[in-house]
C-alpha cells in the first residue's frame, strides 16, 4: 500500500469520526496548511484555499446538508486508483451519495475525489462532479430541500 493510499484512507476515516461528532482538529495532521480543496462540476462548484478554510467550508456543507438529513449514506464506486510520485502520490476514487430528508424520495448523487499528497500530508483535495449526472439531484433539492444547501462558501 503506497504512502499516499494510506494517508488519504486515514484522512477518510477521520473525515467520518468528524461528521459525527464535529472535532475538526483531528483533520489537521491530514492537510498542509495551503492545501487547495476544490469542488468542480455542479451547482457548489469553489475553491478553497488554507487548512482552515478548507475545514469552514467542510463543515458548513455538512451542517446544512448531510446533518439535517436523517440518513446519509457514501459508498465507493470505483478505486481507489494510486498513482505514486517522488513525493507521494494521486488517489482517485469515485463513490455514489445519497440522502434521506424527512418524509421526500431519497436521492443522492455520484462524485470522484482526487487527493494528492506531498511528503505525507494532503495538498490538494478535488471533488468532481459531471453536471449531467448533478440534474436529478439539484431537480430534487428544488423540490423537496427547503431548509437545505450544502454550499461551501
Amino acid at each position: 500500500m503506497s504512502n499516499a493510499l494510506e494517508v488519504v484512507m486515514a484522512y477518510a476515516n477521520a473525515f467520518e469520526e468528524t461528521y459525527a461528532d464535529d472535532d475538526w482538529s483531528r483533520l489537521a495532521p491530514y492537510f498542509a496548511e495551503d492545501a487547495v480543496y476544490e469542488v468542480v462540476g455542479g451547482p457548489l462548484a469553489c475553491r478553497l484555499q488554507g487548512r482552515e478554510a478548507i475545514f469552514a467550508g467542510l463543515k458548513k456543507s455538512l451542517d446544512t446538508l448531510d446533518r439535517r438529513c436523517s440518513d446519509r449514506s457514501i459508498k465507493l464506486t470505483d478505486g481507489p486508483d494510486v498513482e505514486d510520485t517522488p513525493a507521494g502520490g494521486t488517489v482517485s476514487m469515485g463513490w455514489h451519495a445519497s440522502y434521506q430528508y424527512r418524509d421526500a424520495p431519497r436521492e443522492g448523487f455520484p462524485g470522484r475525489s482526487v487527493a494528492t499528497v506531498n511528503d505525507g500530508v494532503i495538498t490538494e483535495l478535488r471533488d468532481e462532479y459531471d453536471d449531467a449526472e448533478m440534474e436529478t439531484f439539484v431537480a430534487w433539492m428544488a423540490q423537496y430541500g427547503e431548509g437545505l444547501s450544502g454550499s461551501y462558501v
